[in-house]
Formats: C-alpha cells, structure tokens, sequence
C-alpha cells in the first residue's frame, strides 16, 4: 500500500490527529472510501468523537472548529456558539496529548475542586478558563468530592504546567504532598492562615463576614441566626469568627439555638432553615454562608407563608448569578470568584516565569450588595 501524503495545512490546529484525517478523507481501517465523515457510533461500538466529528455536527471545517477551541478571536459568534453547542452534543475532548507533543511542552493547568456550590464552581471555572485561554492556555477540571487522590487518574495527561486549589482542597495534605512529589506547581484560593505552601489568593472573609453581620445589627436586628458553612472549609470558620466579632462588638450575647451547621449546599439551607424558624422566639434576620444556603432559607421561609424582607430578612455570601435571579433578589457579600481564579492562574504563571519576585499572597476586595431581602425588623 503507497503512503498517504499529509500536507503541512491538514495538520494545523488543536488536537487533530491521523484518525480525523482519515475520517476526512472517508477512509475506515481499510475499508472502502465512504461517502465523507462517518457519524462517531457505530453498532455496538461508539467510539470517542473526533474534531472532524465536530465539524461535521457544526457544519464548518475542522479549522474552524481548532480555532474555537483554542480560543481565537478571528471566529463569528454565531458560529463559535454552533461549534460548542456541538461539542456538548457529542461530548468532545479535546486529545491533549497530541497538542502538547506538538507544542514540545505542557499548556495545562488543572483546577482542583470539591464544593457543593455549582454556582460558586461555575463561576471560579469561567475565571480560570478565560485567563487561561489569554495567556494560550488550556483547562481541565477534577471534581476531587469523592476521592482526594484523583490526581492520580491525570498520569496519562501529558505533563501539567501547574494547579489551581480551590477550598477545601487548598488544606488538602494529600494532594499538596502529591503536587510538590511531582513537581507541579500550584496556587490555592482562600486556604486557612496558617500557610506554609506556595502562592495564594483570597479575601478577607473574617472582615466581609462581620461588615454584613454589622450592617443586620443597624437595621435593628439582634436576634440574627447563622448557617455555616462545612469545618473544612478555612472560609467557613472564618465567616463564623466574623460573625461572631460582630455580635460581641455590639455586646449582643451569642446563642447556640442560632446557630446551624450547614455544608454550603442548597438541601443544607432548607434543613437548617426549618430549625430556626421553628424556634419559639425565632430570628428576625438569617444569615447563610454562602448564596446556595440562601437560596434554601428563601425555599423555607416561603414554603412556611413567613414574607421576606418584612418579617423576615435573609442574606448570603459569594454574590453568584443565583443572587440576582431568585425572588426576592438577595442581599449578599460579592466575592470576586472569578477574579480569584483568574488572578490565580495569572500568579502560577507568574512563578513559572523567570522574575523571582512574584508575590506569595494577594488579598481581592470584597463588597457588600444590597438588595430586597432585607429590611428593618417589625416592632
């Protein structure tokens, strides 16, 4: 059989492999041409989707198609919104392996999470993936909720350019232990003060906590419950502590039945809500850890017929698009996730780069937002 020639164009673009230029050229392992690009099923079989496959779902080229994936600007919206919706379609992965032996080296950076929050994780992904994407980057993601040593599974990836931690994997021994062994580098988002490891960046969540907690008690409120966030988290107990500073501040004494201990998960919100407002003297104001928590006192207070803001003022924390989009619309802390995992990325890139004097912690301004779930407490 005489060899196939590959012209120089064909090979251009992310990921694209002698698989996909077959399947271009409508070969199948020796058999007849067919009539152009094979649909990635077959019976009893499906193998992975390739980039042609793409292009194909989309109906542009396979260039197209490496240009949206890479992130290049040169590309009509309309036509990079075809080519994801595509991509989601036949759930495409991009082979990073064949890109980085082109490149001749790494241009992953892997962010690390385990939360609940699919608001708080979207929103620190979209952070990382576009400051990723300006620098020529790509993302990858693993959820570590149910297995700490995940990282394990990233051996038949090419070598990673470095690591992002999101809490409470910022604390994770294991997995620091296993990043430094193999000599990635990393930058965690918000770990507890006690930082020996690395670069990080947060805000103060002690500060934001206590603003919001003080900004309930000028409202008139004293009688204000608190939902927290899971132990493991560094930002949960210093939310707490902020809280906490408040209270005695103002010399209003802290009460245990006020308290509830969440996990920043929606279902949490709902189930500790339910305890407070079953409280013979219940609280006139809550306080949830996060937005999701929020959202879960809001489901409560309106399954139980209790008007928020009038007789009842509910407040959250992290300022996810979920804030702005339940009813009434939340007051909260905005906490620059995006700008934390962008600023990450930015630091561990910064390390990589031969300056020697990329600072090792940034602290990020948080704000408080109000909105229409709070109010003075009837008299």
């Amino acid at each position: 059989m005489s060899a196939i020639p590959l012209r120089a164009d064909e090979l251009a673009g992310g990921g694209f492999l002698l698989r996909d230029w077959l399947a271009l050229k409508g070969f199948n392992r020796g058999a007849a041409m067919t009539d152009g690009l094979k649909a990635h099923r077959t019976a009893g079989h499906v193998r992975p989707a390739t980039i042609i496959d793409v292009a194909r779902e989309a109906g542009v080229s396979f260039k197209t198609v490496s240009r949206v994936l890479n992130g290049e600007t040169n590309v009509r919206e309309e036509t990079r919104l075809k080519v994801l919706e595509a991509v989601k379609t036949l759930n495409y992965r991009t082979n990073h392996n064949a890109r980085n032996l082109r490149a001749r080296h790494s241009h992953i950076i892997c962010l690390f999470y385990a939360n609940p929050s699919r608001n708080y994780i979207g929103e620190v992904q979209l952070g990382a993936l576009q400051r990723c994407q300006a620098f020529g980057y790509s993302l990858i993601t693993e959820d570590c909720s149910d297995n700490h040593t995940s990282l394990l599974a990233l051996r038949a990836e090419t070598k990673l350019a470095g690591a992002i931690l999101t809490p409470p994997l910022s604390d994770d021994k294991n997995l620091i232990t296993e990043l430094e062994n193999r000599g990635i580098p990393f930058v965690r988002i918000a770990p507890a003060e006690d930082v020996e490891h690395g670069q990080d960046v947060a805000i103060d969540d002690a500060a934001a906590a206590r603003e919001m907690t003080e900004y309930l008690i000028g409202l008139g409120h004293r009688r204000i419950g608190f939902i927290k966030g899971a132990d493991s988290h560094a930002q949960a107990v210093r939310r707490f502590a902020g809280y906490r500073q408040a209270l005695e501040e103002e010399g209003i004494p802290l009460d245990p039945d006020l308290i509830e201990d969440g996990d920043f998960a929606f279902d949490s919100g709902v189930s500790c809500s339910e305890k407070l407002l079953s409280l013979p003297d219940r609280p006139t104001a809550i306080f949830a850890s996060n937005d999701d928590m929020a959202a879960g006192v809001l489901a409560t207070a309106y399954r139980r017929q209790v008007n928020v803001p009038a007789n009842l003022s509910v407040v959250g924390f992290d300022d996810t698009p979920l804030a702005t989009t339940i009813s009434p619309s939340l007051t909260t802390i905005y906490q620059p996730s995006r700008e934390l995992a962008a600023e990450a990325v930015s630091m561990l890139l910064e390390e990589a780069a031969p300056t020697g004097d990329a600072p090792r912690h940034k602290l990020l301004e948080y704000k408080l937002m109000l909105r229409q779930s709070t109010a003075a407490p009837r008299a």
